[in-house]
C-alpha cells in the first residue's frame, strides 16, 4: 500500500490540486485510488463497527480509508493534516493514537496498515520544544510511546499511548496547487 500511496503523492507533485484540509485530502486521496486501482474496494470514514464482529477494544471508532482487495485482504490507511494555524499538541498526540490504532488492527491479520501526515506548519518540524514536539522535529520523525510527562495536561484524560514498535521516516517536500510548502511522511506498520 505504501508504494500505492507513493505513486499518488507523484501524481499530485505532477498535477497538484489545493490543499485546504484534512477531509479534502481524504477525499482526494479516495478519488485517486478509486480511478488508479479500480480493483480496490475503497471506503472513506468506515465505523469500526463494521469492520469487526464482536468489536474489540480499539484506539479509533473508525478508520480514515478501509481498503479491501481481492475480496480478502484488507488495508487501513490513517491521515492526519492540521489546519493552517492550528497545528498543535493535540494533532501530534492524535499520530500517536492512530499507529496504536494501525498497530492493533495489523494484530488483527491486516494486510497492510499506513499512516500518513502532512502539515505545512513548519513549527513542527523546526520544533525546538520537547515533549511530543521532539518526535517530529528534524529532517526525519522518529515516533514511539508517549509518556505522562510528554503530554500537554489537558491531553492527560487521554493518557500515555504505548506503542510496540518505534516507527522512523523522513519528511518529505511537495507543494500544493496554489504553490504552498507542505511535508509529509508515510510510516507502514509492520
Amino acid at each position: 500500500m505504501k508504494e500505492i500511496i507513493q505513486h499518488f503523492f507523484k501524481y499530485f507533485s505532477q498535477s497538484p490540486f489545493e490543499l485546504y484540509n484534512e477531509s479534502g485530502f481524504r477525499h482526494e486521496l479516495g478519488i485517486f485510488l478509486k480511478k488508479y486501482y479500480p480493483e480496490l474496494n475503497v471506503k472513506l470514514d468506515y465505523p469500526v463497527s463494521r469492520m469487526f464482529n464482536p468489536i474489540p477494544k480499539l484506539a479509533n471508532k473508525e478508520a480514515d480509508i478501509f481498503i479491501i482487495e481481492s475480496g480478502v485482504q484488507k488495508h487501513v490507511i490513517e491521515l492526519k493534516m492540521p489546519k493552517d494555524e492550528n497545528a498543535s499538541h493535540v494533532d501530534l498526540y492524535r499520530v500517536i493514537q492512530d499507529l496504536k490504532f494501525l498497530e492493533q488492527l495489523k494484530g488483527q491479520e491486516y494486510e497492510t496498515c499506513t499512516e500518513v501526515f502532512i502539515t505545512k506548519r513548519k513549527n513542527i518540524w523546526e520544533s525546538i520544544n520537547g515533549g511530543i514536539y521532539k518526535l517530529f522535529a528534524g529532517d526525519s520523525v522518529n515516533l514511539r510511546s508517549v509518556t505522562k510527562d510528554e503530554i500537554q495536561p489537558f491531553l492527560i484524560h487521554g493518557g500515555p499511548i504505548e506503542l510496540s514498535g518505534t516507527y522512523k521516516a523522513k519528511w518529505e517536500v511537495i507543494h500544493d496547487a496554489k504553490g504552498d510548502e507542505y511535508r509529509y511522511f508515510l510510516i507502514s506498520v509492520k
